[in-house]
């Protein structure tokens, strides 16, 4: 998707450029750092529930990062963010007070790091480039799949999107082909009711207490949980939730 804009990269450095291993996982370092937009906290498995992870490095000083931003939100609402993939806002503003300003003027619809916290430093130290606003397109591992900067030369944000239209194409067309999966319980693909794809919208997946969950409609539920009457939990693996209904089973995904 093009925008029709130039960004150009913040004269300011954020700990150049160095990329250094700062915690044994990502999940490790967000553990309890994760707000919503609306300043609540998140648990880190609603962040990393998705296989790609945009961080966004960004400061409401930083002109060009106030122009790029609202397409990045244009980009998200548009493309399914927070299903296919999930944004992290990093930020590089000069109080906690201009990052929430920031949150709110942008009507930013991702989570965010908190402002006093080492995870936002380690998180700047390890993926941050020479300057802003810089994109970092991550796999469910951890994996630098495209960056804003190559080395010290600047590619900018959109070179990181484009990437992901790519990545994202990819998965649209799997779905299209087998958009339910292959059940384990019938040993063939069964077309899932338009009323419980409609019903049922799959946020994502994580671990809690040592057993896989899911995020069925921003809400956590295990397996044997009943999503509506008739309706039960069977499987969560990490890409679908087979449930089981009418002496059927269906595989729900995001």
């Amino acid at each position: 998707m093009k925008y029709g804009i130039t960004i150009l990269s913040c004269a300011a450095l954020l700990f150049n450029g160095c990329r250094v291993k700062v915690a044994s996982s990502l999940e490790a370092t967000l553990t309890d750092t994760v707000i919503d937009h609306r300043g609540n906290n998140v648990d880190t498995g609603y962040v990393l529930n998705t296989d790609y992870l945009l961080l966004y490095l960004s400061a409401h000083w930083c002109g060009p990062c106030r122009s790029f931003t609202p397409s990045l939100v244009e980009y998200y609402n548009k493309n399914q963010g927070g299903h296919l993939f999930q944004v992290l806002f990093i930020s590089s503003d000069k109080s906690e007070a201009d990052m929430k300003n920031y949150v709110r003027q942008a009507r930013m619809p991702w989570p965010a790091v908190l402002y006093h916290s080492e995870a936002r430093d380690m998180l700047k130290l390890q993926y941050g480039g020479g300057g802003i606003p810089q994109l970092v397109l991550l796999d469910k591992k951890g994996n630098i799949l495209a960056d804003s900067f190559k080395g010290k030369k600047y590619l900018g944000p959109q070179h990181v999107l484009n990437e992901l239209d790519k990545r994202l194409a990819k998965r649209l067309k799997q779905r299209e082909i087998d958009p339910v999966g292959l059940s384990e319980a019938t040993g063939k693909a069964l077309p899932t009711p338009d009323r419980l794809a409609n019903k049922f919208k799959v946020d994502g997946f994580g671990k809690a207490k040592d057993q896989q969950v899911a995020f069925v409609n921003r809400k956590l539920v295990v397996t044997g949980e009943e999503l509506d009457k008739g309706v039960v939990v069977e499987v969560i693996t990490d890409t679908y939730i087979e449930v089981s209904y009418e002496n059927n089973r269906y595989q729900l995904m995001p």
